[in-house]
């Protein structure tokens, strides 16, 4: 991996964690103790597809960008986790 590389992928890791923990704190929820290897997995999706894909969804639809389109739709309120268990309701 070279420096320019390297730089997109901390830029991106730090632009996704931010969408994130912009999300969970607007709505109460927190992350994972997982996010850290989530995220870089989200990352690496990013490079090759170009989005922030939802690491569990398989189609790579606007919809399932993360913060998908389940979630957005009151997903952790009714399960206690989004399906991937990136975003858990509550407090952490």
């Amino acid at each position: 991996m070279n420096n320019d590389e390297i730089n997109t992928s901390e830029n991106d890791e730090k632009v996704i964690r931010d969408r994130l923990t912009t999300y969970c704190t607007a709505n109460g929820y927190h992350l994972s103790p997982d996010a850290d290897a989530m995220i870089k997995d989200m990352v690496e999706v990013k490079r090759l597809t170009g989005q922030f894909y939802c690491p569990c969804q398989t189609q790579r639809l606007p919809e399932t960008i993360c913060v998908c389109k389940p979630v957005r739709n009151g997903m952790v309120d009714i399960l206690g986790a989004c399906f991937c268990d990136l975003i858990r309701a509550g407090k952490e």
